[in-house]
């Protein structure tokens, strides 16, 4: 396979791998949260999540008006949503939402004041932290503002006053790991993940922060160990994504084998991620899998609409086994979501499909070409050769004088005028 070949290939699989999953955009939600006085709540915890997409956990904290946003990709739109409502003081409750494509939405809530409660940023919604001291809880729900606002020295300080106002709370301890994680401070952080594991949380969550940590020092036998753990601790959808996030910092590093693995591996764990298919799919046809390549682009089609990046994946996969029956089907798809691909690729496979004496779907795929872009003069040439074969002169003379007069310098213009004297 050529460089420029394997540059494209590189490309394309960093578009899928530059952002984390489901960070596309779609419908907007934009909502804001009072209380009963209309006064906004500042440190609202807004957790949505779909029964249907069980892969979709979108979390959010309102800042000091109250506002947040919630950002919904095309695929989402078709589910059912609930979004849970919690904070310090007040009650909480939960809201449906079906999002839309059309609009930006702009909702307000309103909060009723109650019993202070707590709740984890990560892990499962239910788990729900009461009975710690008013003093702890507003020092954790200020970390989480200050963490989710990108002020990781604030938020580190704030959960520290809260962990030592009660060194029981799990959930102050997992998030005051992350941030020390976030501050790149892996001793303290993982230091802080293990006194996490030691307390009532979902270990998944303490689990993360010390596999980064582990990765982070280098100690990558411990850090295998923590991940072996950690795929039993996490249900399948979280492991998939956490390995494909992998896989996407080993491409990074040029480590094509361990991102494949790391690729298939997510692949396996949650079949419904399209982006570990494509992934997969596009490291394979880099090392020559043409086979598996196209198998793997076809499954990760199969879960949505025709992209046009998995879509030249399969393309260049399927030319490259001479599979020309099915790139009749796939190279259509590929010209009317493809610019660059466009009519003219369809003649040129076209061309190559006449030349070995597949003539029909040759022809076929002239008029499928003709109907993305009618100014292809070799597409009226073929159509022209192929009606004159079949005696059907009229369409012959229509097609090849089309061809000529498009294209009066091509190589066949002199052939295709003896043809035209010949039939008049």
């Amino acid at each position: 396979m050529s460089r420029s070949v394997h540059i494209v290939i590189a490309a394309i699989l960093l578009a899928f791998i530059a952002s984390p999953i489901w960070a596309q955009g779609g419908g907007i939600l934009r909502g804001v949260v009072f209380d009963s006085d209309k006064n906004p709540i500042q440190g609202v915890q807004v957790t949505i999540t779909s029964e249907q997409l069980p892969s979709f956990r979108e979390i959010v904290n309102t800042d000091k008006r109250g506002k947040f946003l919630v950002r919904f990709q095309a695929a989402q739109i078709q589910y059912q949503y609930q979004m849970l409502f919690e904070a310090t003081g007040f009650q909480s409750f939960t809201q449906p939402l079906s999002p839309s494509s059309t609009r930006q939405m702009r909702e307000e809530f309103v909060m009723e004041k109650g019993e202070a409660r707590v709740v984890q940023t990560m892990g499962d919604l239910g788990s729900v932290v009461s009975g710690s001291s008013n003093e702890a809880i507003t020092a954790f729900n200020a970390g989480l503002t200050a963490q989710k606002e990108g002020d990781f020295e604030t938020a580190r300080a704030r959960l520290e006053e809260a962990t030592v106002a009660d060194p029981s709370l799990g959930p102050a301890q997992v998030a005051l790991a992350q941030v020390l994680l976030d501050l790149r401070q892996y001793d303290e952080a993982l230091a802080a993940a293990d006194t996490a594991l030691g307390l009532d949380i979902n270990r998944a969550d303490a689990l993360k922060v010390k596999y980064q940590a582990l990765r982070s020092l280098g100690k990558t036998a411990e850090a295998d160990a923590v991940s072996a753990e950690l795929d039993s601790a996490e249900d399948a959808a979280a492991a998939a994504r956490r390995f494909y996030n992998e896989g996407g910092e080993a491409f990074k590093a040029d480590d094509h084998d361990t991102a494949l693995a790391k690729f298939l591996k997510a692949a396996e764990l949650d079949p419904s991620l399209k982006d570990a298919h494509h992934a997969v799919a596009t490291l394979q046809l880099a090392k020559g899998q043409n086979a598996a390549a196209a198998e793997s682009a076809e499954r990760a089609l199969a879960l949505g609409s025709d992209d046009v990046n998995t879509l030249r994946v399969l393309y260049d996969a399927l030319d490259a086994q001479g599979e020309t029956d099915k790139l009749m089907d796939i190279a259509p798809r590929l010209a009317a979501v493809d610019p660059e691909f466009g009519g003219a690729k369809l003649v040129e496979q076209a061309g190559a499909m006449w030349n070995g004496g597949e003539t029909d779907r040759a022809i076929a795929l002239c008029r499928q070409a003709l109907a993305i872009d009618p100014e292809l003069p070799r597409a009226y040439y073929y159509i022209g050769l192929d009606s004159l074969s079949k005696g059907k002169n009229d369409e012959a003379k229509g097609a090849l004088q089309k061809f000529i007069d498009m294209a009066p310098d091509d190589p066949e213009a002199a052939t295709a005028k003896e043809m035209l004297t010949y039939i008049q």
